[in-house]
């Protein structure tokens, strides 16, 4: 039981018993895929603002995305500083995937952060089966049972899916370099070609 539990709390893709050591990319890592099958390859993370504006991209060393979110929210504080935006950041969300021990969110107590720990339907306020939040996130639950809380994380979807299909869109899935540093300098130049194609086309709303 307690190996079990260690599994679920670390979750790591199980590759094939043949499955060999990329020889060309050792730095890579084999990312789960759909349909239960496996690529060669980098778990890329991103954090976008409104209009899928990039606040944050970065190659994370886990192909689990359940220990990212503290190094990405770090990370964005960190850029958000640098680039001296005026503000703080109104609001934190991420899905399901994030929601790994409570000691990331015990890490993240002072920041208005929503993670959905059960489904991402059910914490939206969608119509789907209840489920009952794992031990340890209560407290993220109740926050997003209230009306506000449910209606925050419904606004993930449309700020981050967008920014992953626009990137896979205009530079494909594939990187032209190997090695975890290389393709950190790869992925964040990348990200600010998309930046900037945001800033140049942004037509100011007007109005009435």
């Amino acid at each position: 039981m307690r190996a079990w539990l260690e599994r679920a709390r670390t979750p790591r893709p199980a590759p094939f018993p043949e499955s060999r050591a990329c020889l060309s990319d050792p730095d890579s890592r084999l990312i789960p895929g759909k349909r239960n099958s496996y690529l060669q390859g980098y778990n890329i993370q991103i954090v976008c603002a409104r209009r899928q504006f990039l606040l944050a991209i970065e190659a994370h060393g886990n192909p689990s995305d359940r220990t990212a979110l503290v190094p990405m929210v770090k990370k964005t504080q960190h850029n958000h500083q640098v680039a001296l935006l005026p503000g703080d950041i109104q609001l934190w969300l991420a899905d399901r995937r994030y929601a790994s021990a409570a000691a990331s969110f015990e890490a993240l107590a002072d920041l208005p952060l929503l993670v959905s720990v059960t489904s991402n339907a059910d914490q939206s306020g969608f119509p789907t089966k209840h489920q009952q939040a794992p031990a340890g996130q209560q407290d993220m639950a109740a926050r997003l049972a209230t009306p506000t809380g449910r209606a925050q994380h419904r606004q993930r979807s449309a700020l981050v899916e967008p920014g992953f299909a626009q990137a896979f869109q205009r530079f494909g899935r594939h990187l032209n370099y190997r090695g975890r540093q290389a393709v950190d300098a790869e992925i964040k130049l990348l990200g600010t070609v998309h930046n900037l194609n945001k800033l140049i086309k942004h037509t100011p709303r007007k109005h009435s």
